[in-house]
């Protein structure tokens, strides 16, 4: 009698790039730069302001674009955002690879043997694939999941694509974005906050405040 062997599949821990890899530092500077260049160009001071508001800034966003090309439709405005925006993250990397934070980098090498690492993420294709070769994380992730250009920053829509195709991971290693969070919750996901920049506790998350409380969890699962 023959034994036919049972491949077991990895578990899947899902991440993101903000405050996890990479301080937040990227991100949040080109929130407050791409008001700036917006500003400049409609010569219209008060939209430096609108940059500190983070809490559904694509309505500003698409308002600020219409302004700026009245004759394009709205994808194509959405995709000039986005690109106006991920520019500015990328040369953020590029000349500060300090933000890159190494040892959390080491360690989820080290898991690869064990889990699946997936990568969800609203940044658009072109700008992860630039951004993971920029920091070196070119080999890091087994899944990818981004956001199309022309769609707007929607982290539920990146999560149901990525759970259509893969099905749910075993927990979500996040940022600091509330709708990661409220969407794993919704969905029966475990959600943990990588504090590691100690912002505000997120409701219905579990905080961990440096490598050593990350591993523990890990080790956990």
């Amino acid at each position: 009698m023959y034994f036919i062997p049972i491949t077991m599949k990895k578990p899947i821990i899902a991440t993101t790039l903000s405050g996890l890899f990479v301080k937040h530092a990227p991100w949040d500077r080109a929130h407050q730069l791409w008001y700036k260049r917006a500003s400049r160009i409609l010569r219209d001071s008060s939209l430096i302001k609108r940059g500190k508001r983070k809490e559904g800034y694509f309505t500003s966003v698409d308002e600020i674009m219409k302004r700026i090309y009245p004759e394009l439709s709205e994808k194509e405005r959405t995709k000039i955002a986005r690109e106006m925006y991920f520019d500015i993250v990328l040369k953020y990397i590029k000349h500060r690879p300090h933000v890159k934070n190494e040892r959390v980098i080491k360690y989820f090498k080290s898991l690869k043997s064990k889990y699946k690492i997936a990568l969800i993420t609203t940044n658009t294709p072109e700008a992860a694939r630039k951004i993971l070769h920029i920091a070196h994380l070119d080999k890091l992730f087994d899944l990818v999941e981004t956001s199309p250009p022309s769609e707007k920053d929607d982290k539920r829509k990146v999560f149901d694509r990525f759970i259509a195709k893969h099905g749910k991971p075993i927990l979500y290693m996040g940022g600091n974005r509330k709708d990661s969070f409220e969407y794993c919750r919704e969905h029966g996901i475990r959600g943990i906050f990588a504090n590691f920049e100690n912002s505000k506790a997120i409701l219905g998350a579990k905080s961990v405040r440096n490598l050593n409380e990350l591993k523990e969890i890990i080790h956990k699962l």
